[in-house]
């Protein structure tokens, strides 16, 4: 069974019954599981890649329906973890396949530890400043990750090896200021962008994982599919001298302070982090909120309306407070109803 189901992938030369192989014995991250990681997530599946970790600290709503590859409606009704309605989806298309998932955000206190033991990263992060305590996690210990990007009609992708390619310091030394670039929020996105995005990526992925090398010419593919217009843009040599990161070794954004909260880009929702080593009792919970306004709960999370607000409460004691994006009213509305 195992080798009709690779068929069609043995017979691409470049690939072979021996690439077949190294790819069944990698091990992914896919850090995030929106548009981007969603279809990544999925393709490397049928492609038959031996573990994925899927990373992503959301659940899935009916808005993410129109662009995310594994979910459907019964996930957003849930709602559930979008890590655990992947891992779900992905063991129904391809049994073979080891799922991790992790119902976690990615901060200087998590990355590390969400790289161990695997062999490449797949990025799908939806801000800046996630990637660069991604690229700083991943030049740190060596590990290749394929950065993607989908924004409007757009979508790119290049492959970051460290110590061979331009890491992403190289390129750009600090983040972006805020505001200083287009976001799917503001400007929307189209479904095929972000499946182009995804399929860019994994085809550096599995290029990769057979050969292990990075490609003789470091570049990024942009395309724009509604002018239907793409480029190869070269990248310059990696800085091996100044760049803080990988020249210098310098970690700045690994070793930032843990914000409390974080509003998230332009959803009027803030993420608070947990302040407590303990996993808070879900069923507990549910049952002392059900005063305050309308309570659903199961395994994974906890949800409380009290409106205008909307509160979701994960079992690793973060929480997600919609209707407002002032990060200090949402610390008020967790400690008040939740009590940490």
């Amino acid at each position: 069974m195992t080798g009709e189901r690779y068929s069609r992938q043995e017979l691409f030369s470049p690939i072979g019954r021996a690439g077949q192989e190294k790819i069944r014995s990698a091990r992914v991250l896919v850090m995030g599981c929106g548009g981007l990681g969603s279809h990544g997530a999925s393709l490397l599946a049928r492609a038959g890649v031996g573990l994925l970790r899927i990373v992503d600290r959301d659940f899935v709503e009916l808005s993410n329906l129109q662009r995310q590859e594994l979910f459907e409606e019964a996930d957003a009704a849930g709602p559930i973890p979008k890590a655990v309605a992947a891992a779900r989806r992905i063991r129904a298309i391809n049994s073979e396949v080891q799922v991790e998932p992790v119902v976690a955000d990615v901060d200087p206190g998590s990355v590390l530890s969400l790289l161990d033991g695997v062999d490449l990263v797949l990025d799908g992060l939806d801000n800046f400043e996630g990637r660069y305590v991604l690229n700083d996690a991943c030049v740190q210990r060596g590990r290749p990750w394929v950065y993607g990007a989908c924004v409007g009609s757009t979508a790119m992708a290049t492959l970051v090896v460290p110590g061979e390619t331009p890491c992403l310091r190289c390129l750009h030394r600090e983040l972006p200021e805020p505001g200083a670039g287009d976001t799917c929020d503001r400007v929307g996105l189209i479904g095929p962008a972000a499946a182009l995005a995804a399929a860019l990526q994994v085809a550096m992925a599995l290029r990769y994982l057979v050969e292990r090398k990075a490609p003789p010419v470091a570049t990024l593919i942009c395309s724009d599919l509604w002018d239907l217009r793409t480029e190869r843009l070269v990248l310059p040599p990696r800085d091996a001298l100044a760049c803080p990161c990988c020249a210098l070794r310098r970690f700045d954004f690994l070793e930032a302070s843990h914000r409390s909260a974080t509003a998230l880009c332009g959803r009027e929702a803030v993420q608070v982090r947990a302040l407590s080593a303990h996993p808070p009792d879900l069923a507990a919970l549910a049952e002392r909120l059900r005063g305050l306004g309308t309570v659903r709960s199961n395994e994974f999370l906890l949800r409380l309306v009290v409106p205008p607000y909307e509160l979701t409460l994960f079992q690793d004691g973060r929480a997600i407070v919609k209707g407002t994006g002032d990060e200090a009213l949402a610390r008020s509305l967790v400690s008040r109803w939740i009590g940490v």
